[in-house]
Parts: C-alpha cells; structure tokens; sequence
C-alpha cells in the first residue's frame, strides 16, 4: 500500500514584499529564478517517490505568478516524470 502525499512547492519571489507577508520571499530576484529552478527541479528528481501516491500539489511562494510560466510547466513536468498520480488530467502540459 503506497502513502498518501501531499506536495508543496514553495516559488519564494515577488515583485515587492507584502508587509504582512511571513513567508520566505525575495522582491527583485529575478536574476536567481532560473537557479533555483534547476536545483528544484534536481532536488525532484532525487526524491524517491516509489511508496507515495501523490493527492495534492500545492504551488504557492511569494507570488508563483510572477516568474515566466515555462517554469511551472517545467516543473510539473519533472513531477509528472517521478510521480504515481493515478487519474490525473494534465492539460496544461502537452505531450512531447
């Protein structure tokens, strides 16, 4: 029986810092997404997932939106490369 999992991925970059905001994040770090994009996505592809059934993906930050949307794209890709999900439509990746 495989583990139930949930999974957060945290995009720390905004275009300003709220003043409310308690979360790790960087106004005017543009510079840095591409990095640290890289290095999420190699931390995925070194998690074994063998025993884990994914039931949530949860993309929050900072402001997700704000970085190019290739990103996100890429990194579900990675996650749909590593992942046990069942029935799940991904319609927003295509196909290659």
């Amino acid at each position: 029986m495989l583990n139930e999992l949930g999974i957060y991925i945290h995009i720390p970059f905004c275009k300003q810092k709220c003043y409310y905001c308690d979360f790790v994040s960087y106004s005017n770090k543009c510079s840095e997404v591409k990095e640290y994009i890289e290095s999420l996505k190699k931390e995925i592809e070194e998690f074994d997932f063998s025993n884990y059934k994914v039931t949530s993906i949860y993309i929050g930050g900072g402001t997700p939106s704000y970085i190019d949307s290739i990103y996100i794209v890429e990194i579900l890709s990675e996650l749909k490369e590593k992942l046990i999900l069942g029935d799940v439509s991904w319609g927003l990746l295509k196909e290659k």
